[in-house]
């Protein structure tokens, strides 16, 4: 079933009435800790499309360390925001505001594609054309790296299209051979009424239940 997907680019602009706060939820001011992890121990290899790439956080960390990105996002709000904070450290991130599902134009030649809460945020019916697109993006051998909300996530009904292990697994193995899908948290600034059951961690974050997923083409 499809969830009402909020209008994010409302959402980066502090204009939607679906959050109340002006504060973007899962804007942390750093990678999310699962995508941290996996930059810190090496499992990266260039280039990187960060796709759904919000305010270009990874996108940045990334190119802060010499890897080339690409960071793409539907979110004009977004992608401004992304390109304002970009300095020297980041000369080798680009950004662009684009719909992901239709990528097209760079056949072959991602050596990594992040997905850091961009799958819940689609449409159920966006999943195949969207996991199409990045793998028709991605050269032989390249890595995924995919975190997404666990069902157990939010109410019945509330919050994203959220998956369970084995619905991730079903839909990405269609283009994509899976490594391991791992329990794992989303950090994020939630809303009382979204967030209340979830623990806190010592920067005051709720961590929310997710999947951390591993493929390679």
């Amino acid at each position: 079933m499809n969830a009402e997907l909020p209008d994010f680019d409302a959402v980066y602009r502090g204009e939607s009435p679906v959050v109340d706060d002006t504060r973007v939820p899962w804007n942390i001011g750093e990678p999310q800790p699962a995508v941290a992890e996996v930059i810190a121990r090496g499992d990266v290899v260039g280039p990187v499309l960060d796709s759904g790439c919000g305010v270009g956080v990874t996108s940045r960390e990334l190119a802060a360390r010499g890897f080339e990105v690409l960071g793409v996002d539907l979110s004009d709000t977004a992608i401004a925001q992304a390109e304002a904070d970009r300095d020297e450290r980041h000369a080798t991130a680009t950004f662009r505001v684009g719909d992901i599902t239709e990528f097209a134009g760079y056949d072959g030649h991602f050596g990594t594609v992040i997905d850091c809460t961009l799958f819940h945020s689609l449409p159920v019916e966006s999943r195949p054309g969207y996991l199409s697109a990045i793998a028709r993006a991605a050269r032989d051998g390249a890595r995924l790296h995919m975190l997404v909300f666990d069902k157990s996530a939010f109410p019945q009904g509330g919050g994203p299209n959220a998956v369970d292990a084995e619905e991730l697994r079903a839909a990405v193995g269609e283009h994509w051979r899976i490594d391991s899908i791992e329990p794992s948290t989303i950090a994020g600034f939630l809303p009382p009424s979204l967030g209340a059951h979830h623990p806190v961690d010592e920067q005051g974050r709720a961590r929310v239940p997710a999947h951390f997923l591993t493929a390679h083409r």
